[in-house]
């Protein structure tokens, strides 16, 4: 390869003879070619591996762990600037950014709920750009902050991330209050039981999983430590890591 036409951007990127990008000898970002000024192109901030900012005379872009290659919609080159690279926060001009995605409003607008969760006037939000259009304002709550932040509800629903956990029942919906007040439990920080009036639930937030337990004696379901693992219980069966078993007869 000619090495004269090898521009090195840093973090093992570079332009070859100002018409492809290649990142650890792998070429990259092929369908923005047409869009790319390769002249000008430049890192603004990267990690060296999941997470860069680049910019160009007329666009910024975003590659990212949570987004594919990506122009930040509306932004200016001449001003952007990156509030905090670790978190993917950044702004510019009127406008601020949470990886790619260009906000509703500005940073300091947001009233922060949860991690997942924000209020901003009368509205709910989900990562700051996703509206919760059946969110009831003034009865909406994340039961858990510090432990469950994605998770929450208001009268009329319960919500898991940005999505509505269908047929919950709002008014009695609960968190098994051992979860969080029994001795440590393997994958504590992100597994737990819960239950409304009608069905009890596994919840892991990690895998995205809202599990439907539908016991026969909820009335008795509940959550034990049993060494170092959590299992829930309701008389006949017991449940690890919201699987079924059996409860053997004592002989």
């Amino acid at each position: 390869m000619n090495m004269m036409g090898r521009k090195a951007l840093g973090h093992h990127f570079f332009v070859i003879d100002h018409q492809m990008i290649l990142h650890f000898d792998s070429e990259v970002y092929r369908k923005f070619y047409s869009v790319i000024d390769f002249e000008t192109f430049e890192i603004i901030q990267s990690n060296g591996s999941t997470f860069h900012y680049f910019k160009d005379k007329n666009h910024v872009y975003i590659d990212s762990y949570m987004n594919s290659f990506d122009i930040l919609p509306g932004a200016n080159p001449a001003d952007f600037q990156i509030l905090d690279f670790e978190k993917g926060m950044a702004s510019s001009g009127n406008a601020d950014y949470l990886f790619e995605q260009r906000l509703p409003h500005r940073f300091s607008a947001y009233e922060a709920l949860s991690g997942l969760y924000q209020k901003v006037g009368n509205k709910i939000y989900c990562f700051y750009h996703h509206e919760l259009a059946e969110a009831d304002v003034e009865t909406f709550e994340v039961l858990y902050p510090s432990e469950v932040q994605n998770v929450a509800k208001d009268k009329n629903h319960v919500y898991f991330r940005d999505q509505l956990v269908p047929d919950a029942d709002a008014e009695s919906f609960h968190f098994l209050a051992e979860c969080f007040t029994a001795d440590y439990y393997r994958e504590r920080d992100h597994t737990y039981y819960a239950k409304d009036k009608n069905v009890a639930y596994y919840v892991d937030t990690i895998s995205k999983a809202f599990k439907v337990i539908k016991t026969k004696n909820l009335a008795n379901f509940h959550f034990k430590v049993i060494g170092e693992l959590g299992y829930a219980f309701d008389g006949q069966y017991q449940y690890l890591f919201g699987k079924r078993k059996k409860i053997e007869a004592k002989s």
